[in-house]
Order: C-alpha cells, then sequence, then structure tokens
C-alpha cells in the first residue's frame, strides 16, 4: 500500500479486535507523517476514530507526532510484519522519531504506545 494508506484499513481490523479494547481507553490524537504526506489519527476511548489528511501546519492540532523518512516508514512496516521489528517505543529511544508539542503531551506516548503500536502492527500486516 502507498504511504499512509494502510491506517484506513488498520483502523477497521483494529476497531473489531477485542484485543484493542482490552488494552483500555487511548484519548490522543496522533500525526504520522510520511515524507510530506501526513494523516491525522484520532484515538477515542476504545477505538480509533476519525483519519484524516492534514497540512503541515495542521501538525500543531496533533498531541504527538510520530515521523519517519519514506524509506524508514517502509522498513518499519516490512520489520513489524515479518515480526522482526522494534516496538514503536524502542525505535523512539534509538531515533527520537516522536514527539509532542509540550513535554506533558509527550509522556502520553508512553501511556498510550500501546494502542498506537497496534494500529502500526495491523497495517503491516495488511501491507505485507
Amino acid at each position: 500500500m502507498a504511504q499512509l494508506d494502510w491506517l484506513a484499513p488498520a483502523k477497521g481490523a483494529v476497531n473489531a479486535d477485542a484485543a484493542y479494547r482490552k488494552l483500555g481507553n487511548a484519548d490522543v490524537v496522533v500525526g504520522f507523517k510520511w515524507g510530506k504526506t501526513i494523516r491525522k489519527v484520532t484515538f477515542e476511548a476504545f477505538e480509533i476514530g476519525a483519519i484524516e489528511p492534514i497540512g503541515e501546519d495542521d501538525l500543531r492540532d496533533c498531541e504527538l507526532v510520530i515521523e519517519m523518512t519514506p524509506a524508514d516508514w517502509r522498513q518499519y512496516l516490512k520489520r513489524r510484519g515479518r515480526g522482526a521489528g522494534p516496538s514503536l517505543l524502542s525505535l523512539d529511544l534509538d531515533k527520537e522519531i516522536v514527539r509532542g508539542r509540550n513535554p506533558l503531551l509527550r509522556l502520553k506516548f508512553l501511556r498510550y504506545h500501546m494502542s498506537i503500536q497496534m494500529l502500526i502492527d495491523k497495517g503491516a500486516e495488511l501491507a505485507a
């Protein structure tokens, strides 16, 4: 799948998965940036809500932004799809791919990283 097109089908798969609800509620707005392609994903309670394309200036409305180059995104999804890639948490410790508008919002990543990871992992499965 091209760039961030995997987010919509991954959203459907995650929302249908009872294991996602067992992770607890997640209330966070995350910007996914793949080169110049940007999507805003709204995590609402026990489901993933809206996914919408946004511009660079609209990233200010996101509490968290996950940003990688297109090559890094492709490699990460490929490795996660095979079950061999690091978690977002580990990757962020190594490459600092996640940013927040302020330190308090940045802490939301530590709180909700498993919910975000599940979305990415479903996308990696679908993209494989």
